[in-house]
């Protein structure tokens, strides 16, 4: 009996401990790291010489954004990270043998509300609004059989729109999580030598060739 009553204490601290993962006043300083992957080839009709051409792309990048955010509520957390990002396309046009190389770094920051919907206050979704801004600059690197000079552009990024990520709490101080999607609306601004312009749209990724994930450690 005695075992069993100790049993039950150690059953309702483990179960208190974990409610206060996402209390009013806690805390989380983590890092989201991303990876990026994509490519593919493509067949298309040179009009003027009346020809078929191959060209094949290949993309590979990575990001790292430390961030913090604070409990304003149970279950609500508002925070801002920064981060830094690292991108790389290749482009190869099999027909005259001539290959190109886009090199972008980039570097972002952004503050953000969120809501946990969590299960048992071990698993769930967080999900909520965010304001970020993006600086990029990119280089383009030809071969001198694509007879183009090489070129360097900047672009100036804004945008706000809606996050979701699926976490979860292995223990009372460590959480995970990996984003499922984001919508949003961009404003951009970009410009080299030649050309100065600027865009706006709406953006909806979801969890495919863009994987992000992340880790944090809870505290008080």
């Amino acid at each position: 009996m005695k075992k069993f009553a100790i049993l039950i204490t150690s059953f309702l601290l483990v179960l208190q401990a974990a409610q206060a993962q996402t209390q009013k006043g806690d805390q989380n300083l983590g890092v989201s790291i991303g990876f990026y992957t994509n490519g593919g080839s493509y067949n298309y009709v040179n009009v003027s010489p009346g020809s078929f051409e191959l060209t094949s792309t290949k993309s590979t990048g990575f990001s790292a954004n430390p961030n913090y955010s604070y409990f304003i509520a149970k279950n609500l957390d508002i925070g801002a990270s920064i981060g830094f990002g690292s991108e790389t396309d290749n482009s190869n046009d099999h027909t005259v043998n001539a290959v190109s190389k886009l090199i972008y770094k980039s570097y972002s920051s952004s503050i953000y509300l969120r809501k946990y919907f969590l299960y048992n206050n071990k698993i769930g979704i967080r999900t909520g609004p965010y304001l970020g801004y993006q600086y990029t600059n990119s280089n383009a690197i030809y071969t001198p059989d694509n007879n183009q000079a090489n070129y360097n552009t900047n672009s100036h990024y804004y945008h706000a729109g809606l996050n979701a990520d699926f976490v979860y709490y292995p223990s009372h101080k460590i959480g995970l999580a990996v984003n499922l999607g984001d919508l949003s609306y961009y404003h951009s601004k970009y410009g080299n030598q030649q050309i100065s312009s600027g865009t706006d749209g709406v953006s909806l990724e979801l969890l495919n060739n863009n994987l992000m994930l992340s880790a944090f450690y809870v505290f008080d």
